[in-house]
């Protein structure tokens, strides 16, 4: 049976500290975005998680801005400073069949491993999941690609637009006489990668009902398509494409930035009486959904002469006073400055050993009354002496041989 390695939070006493997860051991071999969010969450949720990266560049998203000043460094891109919170972290190559060797091992270690290569590169490398499952049936392979391990696209490379494009949320997104847009951001990666996590959850309890593993095989465009099933349904149960509308929440200027004023059929008589126009609710040109459609255009004259000279946040807090679910657009700042992620203490401030003092953004959930013990991204290969010692059993000497060769 392989050692446990000690723990980050060895010599040091802490209360109320949120692990569900905690004994739970994963190897992740993933680079970027989708790997990075799902093992993240394993790993601020208590599992062990150790992170292999290249020797040489490292994973691809320490090459990814926002950096420290606007300047590139390995150890301070925010992407992987964000992504890699709580991990542990080793080099090593499997450009060579030492490196492999030594993957195997690891694996032997692991309850369950995470990949975004392209399908089949694990299974050339000789780890794939026949391989994974001859060295115990009980383990579990969490597999995130473009377009998921089999089908005609499955050896297609992909990106996050490709996602959009390919899953369908591209075509409804945007205005209807312009071409369709992609959503800011990175959310089919991200949506991707937090699916994985799910997975490989999932997997875990079967494992324990069952005894046997799981090859949980995650697709970013059928993510998308899930996450975007209005013109997929649409079509399927009435022949017809029901592509980009017009909003039925449109965004309108305001003196210090934008709000989003909601114009569904409940919230109307409250805009008409927020704008100082309660005529209007009975007005044949705007008493239903349809009306107002047809007529956007002189409604958004109406509500933008009234709002551009009013402040976003306080149109906010009075629409919500009267029960509408209009927004404000918030900027960085506002979001930082947010009472209520402030309130539930959602940033925490941590300090790296070459990024210094940072502002992270947490987990999504609480945990009762626990809270989770955040820790900052390794540096690279931080953690070769302890994990390759612990585990395999390396002594400094061993550690140095490797290194020189390029090994790890």
């Amino acid at each position: 049976m392989m050692p446990k390695i000690n723990d980050f939070t060895e010599g040091k006493t802490l209360s109320n500290v949120a692990s569900p997860l905690d004994g739970i051991k994963v190897l992740d071999f993933s680079q970027g975005i989708s790997g990075g969010i799902a093992t993240k969450m394993l790993a601020v949720m208590g599992a062990e998680v150790i992170k292999i990266e290249s020797p040489q560049s490292g994973d691809i998203s320490r090459s990814r801005g926002p950096f420290i000043d606007n300047i590139p460094h390995p150890e301070k891109s925010g992407q992987f400073l964000y992504l890699n919170m709580n991990k542990k972290g080793i080099t090593l190559s499997l450009d060579n069949e030492t490196g492999i060797d030594i993957a195997t091992q690891l694996i032997e270690w692991a309850d369950i491993i995470v990949e975004n290569f392209l399908p089949g590169k694990m299974d050339e490398w000789g780890i794939g999941y026949s391989a994974i499952e001859q060295i115990n049936p009980a383990k579990i392979l969490v597999s995130l690609s473009p377009f998921g391990q089999t089908g005609p696209y499955k050896g297609y490379r992909g990106n996050d637009i490709t996602a959009q494009s390919l899953g369908g949320l591209a075509f409804v997104t945007g205005d209807p006489s312009r071409e369709p847009l992609q959503i800011g951001g990175e959310p089919a990666e991200y949506f991707c990668g937090l699916s994985g996590f799910s997975g490989a959850l999932v997997a875990s309890t079967y494992k324990e009902i069952s005894g046997v593993g799981q090859h949980v095989d995650v697709s970013a465009q059928a993510g998308i398509g899930v996450a975007q099933m209005y013109s997929g349904l649409s079509y399927i149960l009435t022949g017809k494409e029901r592509g980009r509308r017009l909003a039925s929440s449109p965004l309108y200027k305001t003196a210090d930035g934008q709000v989003g004023i909601t114009l569904r059929q409940t919230d109307w008589p409250g805009v008409c009486e927020m704008i100082g126009r309660p005529e209007l609710e009975h007005d044949e040109k705007f008493k239903d959904m349809d009306a107002r459609e047809k007529n956007q255009d002189e409604i958004t004259a109406l509500i933008a002469e009234w709002a551009s000279d009013k402040k976003k946040q306080d149109l906010y807090h009075a629409s919500q006073e009267r029960g509408m679910t209009w927004g404000y657009i918030c900027d960085a700042k506002d979001l930082i400055e947010s009472p209520q992620y402030q309130h539930r203490e959602y940033f925490v401030e941590l300090e790296h050993p070459i990024a210094g003092k940072l502002t992270y953004p947490g987990l999504p959930m609480k945990w009762g009354g626990d809270q989770w013990d955040l820790k900052p991204a390794p540096t690279l290969g931080q953690h070769n002496e302890e994990v390759y010692g612990s585990l395999l059993g390396w002594d400094n000497e061993k550690i140095n041989q490797m290194k020189n060769s390029g090994i790890v």
